[in-house]
């Protein structure tokens, strides 16, 4: 007998990500737009909303330039679902993490980051950033100014 595992019997890839294969039924429903947001969740008219409501303002955009997604901390969804089905350009992550969306890529925190021809901005959740001054002028200075006001990477 083999001192070797059967490796047809073991699970290689565990079930919960195939995940990164399906279409959710709610983002199939959502028309393309050139920004996501992507949050973990917060409720209705909370200090959240509020403050996100104001970023997004800053950054000169209107409700028809983005869509807001939140996601729960176990959550996952797939990128290549995202990107293709919502011709994304720019991805704001807000307390989520890059491999939430099956994407294994090392993000700046707090600032602008490119990746599969899109830019992105991973930083920390809506709670924290009300909590942090200093992280959320950071994730201004060096994060949405650049990527929404001065255009750096253009429209």
């Amino acid at each position: 007998m083999s001192d070797f595992p059967d490796i047809i019997s073991q699970q290689i890839i565990s079930s919960q990500y195939d995940i990164f294969w399906s279409t959710p039924a709610a983002i199939t429903a959502l028309p393309p737009r050139n920004v996501l947001v992507i949050s973990t969740g917060f409720a209705a008219n909370s200090e959240e909303e509020e403050m996100l409501k104001k970023m997004l303002m800053a950054c000169l955009l209107s409700e028809e330039d983005y869509h807001i997604v939140q996601m729960q901390p176990e959550e996952m969804i797939s990128w290549h679902v995202l990107r293709d089905q919502m011709k994304v350009r720019t991805v704001l992550l807000l307390g989520v993490t890059p491999t939430q969306l099956g994407v294994s890529a090392l993000l700046m925190p707090h600032q602008i980051s490119r990746f599969n021809g899109c830019t992105w901005i991973v930083t920390d959740s809506l709670q924290t950033l009300i909590q942090r001054p200093e992280i959320k002028a950071h994730l201004w200075n060096y994060g949405l100014k650049p990527a929404f006001v001065e255009k750096v990477y253009g429209s």
